[in-house]
């Protein structure tokens, strides 16, 4: 991370897969740009994790390192554990480590980036129907006709039917910590 010249600010450089960066780009537009969207996801993240400790990093990577042997059948094992983690071998021996040591409680980038898009959608599918709701409900204020009030109350039950959905995947995304219990 290099430092911009204003003492608060500092600039984050991301490496990603040239259509991931036009499909964001393309989400990007209307939301402020790539930069304000980045932002807006940082702060969000930030937001919604504010009550997990977060663990200080010393400059650079981490230094201590340790050696594991294992058998080919432990080796298959991890290795396909990992692949289910869309993560390798290494990545997902250090996220068990962390997790049941209770030091990092985010879930792995692999989960995420499944999540993410269905979350997106669940969000997505509120709005849409917050709009039909609205609609709906100045329709029924103009003419006066009730005839719509049933429907009213379905939008009402899969609008409060999302919102249990987006927060039982926002949970997921925060920590599954589910996947990592292991018997002391």
């Amino acid at each position: 991370m290099a430092t911009n010249s204003g003492p608060t600010t500092a600039m984050l450089s991301v490496r990603v897969d040239a259509q991931a960066l036009t499909a964001f780009d393309s989400f990007a537009v209307g939301r402020g740009g790539r930069s304000a969207l980045v932002r807006q996801m940082i702060e969000r993240t930030l937001q919604e994790n504010s009550d997990r400790p977060h663990i200080d990093r010393p400059e650079g990577a981490a230094r201590n390192r340790i050696s594991l042997r294992f058998t080919e059948v432990e080796i298959a094992v991890i290795a396909h554990r990992a692949l289910q983690r869309s993560t390798d071998r290494a990545g997902w021996i250090k996220a068990l480590v962390r997790r049941h040591l209770a030091l990092k409680s985010r879930v792995d980038d692999g989960l995420l980036a499944e999540l993410a898009p269905i979350r997106m959608q669940l969000l997505r599918i509120g709005r849409n129907l917050n709009q039909a709701m609205k609609a709906a409900n100045a329709a029924m204020l103009e003419t006066g006709d009730r005839k719509i009030e049933p429907e009213l109350r379905r939008i009402a039950d899969m609008r409060m039917e999302i919102s249990e959905q987006v927060a039982a995947v926002g949970d997921a995304m925060r920590g599954d910590a589910s996947y990592w219990t292991v018997a002391d």
